[in-house]
């Protein structure tokens, strides 16, 4: 019996005994799964030659010729709209087709057609007074009565003529035309209709439409002060229009006289080039990008952006060490930053170098040219 009792107290010991040593490997567990991993940092600066010393790549300028640009954004306008109006009263016989918001028309191609009937009438009878005059003026001649009537007879031959010219000039007036291509914005009339001039025609019939000239398109693009000193002289500079269906060439033919107050921006206004079709020029209301070519810089360095440092400055390799060099900007392009030409060294360097300092020695891995 006692026996028993001894076996039972060392199995409920070893039981005890086992369950420590489980808790015991689940806090192990525990603590090394939320404890923080160790990371090892290379601090190394790049690859390095047998002694140790970083190898850098760098970049070997050429002074050359660079011409900047300045990119404004603009739109297209038109710089005067033209009101359609008939100079003769009658009623409209016949409207082209072309004669809609969209249309395009040619140089005196008529588009509106207003009832000749009255008008030919009147030529007709002018004609008749011609001939009436130069009747009276044969006879007159005939008499001989003096040159007091026969002055008379020519003066009222004169006076017939003038008259059938006029008669004539307004029948020509019923085929509403220009003399030069418009595109149509706005048409208002059609067959049947009242038109004429507004002191004879009351109400809105007295404008049959509004239209504009193709060579009176425009670009207004606003620039900021800094950039027209720098683009000065800036009358006939030549400038890339780019839109969504093509690129235009165009240049500045005026400038603005005063800055907007609210942005306090100047306008610069460019004009198309005489070579592009009327027809191929963009609608007004157009957004366009403009690309305007700046003044010409001599002995001066194109620097990439894989050279530039901190603040626009360079690491510059001397004698197989580094110096800091900040160059002269000018300007950007596409290829990267515009400086006044320096001394290179033994190239600049290229990338970032961690832990490069003034005088820290570099052996030069591999070189590049900006040819």
């Amino acid at each position: 019996m006692e026996r028993q009792l001894k076996d039972s107290e060392r199995s409920r010991w070893f039981g005890f005994a086992q369950l420590v040593l489980l808790l015991g490997v689940i806090a192990f567990a525990l603590y090394f799964a939320r404890a923080p991993s160790r990371v090892v940092l290379d601090v190394a600066s790049g690859p390095t030659n047998q002694a140790g010393t970083p190898a850098v790549k760098v970049f070997h300028p050429v002074p050359t010729e660079q011409a900047l640009t300045v990119k404004l954004t603009g739109t297209v306008g038109v710089h005067d709209k033209v009101a359609v109006r008939s100079e003769v009263t009658g009623r409209v016989t016949w409207v082209s087709p072309k004669f809609r918001n969209g249309g395009s028309l040619d140089a005196n191609e008529t588009f509106v057609k207003v009832d000749p009937a009255g008008f030919e009438l009147q030529v007709k009878a002018a004609k008749m007074a011609v001939k009436k005059a130069e009747a009276r003026l044969r006879i007159e001649k005939g008499r001989a009565k003096g040159k007091a009537f026969i002055a008379k007879a020519e003066a009222e031959l004169g006076h017939a003529r003038a008259a059938l010219e006029l008669a004539e000039l307004e029948l020509k007036r019923t085929d509403i035309s220009f003399p030069y291509a418009t595109r149509v914005v706005k048409a208002d009339t059609s067959v049947g209709e009242l038109v004429g001039p507004a002191d004879t025609v009351i109400g809105p019939a007295s404008t049959l439409g509004i239209v504009y000239r193709p060579e009176a398109l425009q670009v207004d693009a606003p620039v900021e002060p800094k950039d027209l000193a720098y683009l000065n002289p800036t009358i006939g500079r030549s400038a890339h229009i780019q839109t969504r269906s093509g690129t235009y060439e165009a240049e500045v033919v005026r400038v603005s006289s005063i800055v907007t107050p609210q942005t306090r921006l100047a306008s610069l206004f460019f004009k198309f080039s005489k070579d592009h079709p009327l027809d191929s020029l963009p609608l007004p209301n157009t957004f366009v990008e403009v690309v305007i070519a700046g003044p010409s810089h001599d002995n001066v360095y194109v620097l990439p952006e894989s050279v530039l440092q901190e603040r626009g400055s360079v690491w510059v390799v001397h004698n197989g060490v580094l110096t800091a060099q900040r160059p002269r900007a000018i300007g950007r392009t596409d290829a990267g930053l515009v400086v006044e030409a320096f001394d290179a060294g033994d190239g600049i360097v290229v990338g970032t170098l961690p832990g490069a300092r003034e005088g820290l020695p570099v052996a030069v891995m591999e070189a590049a040219s900006s040819g």
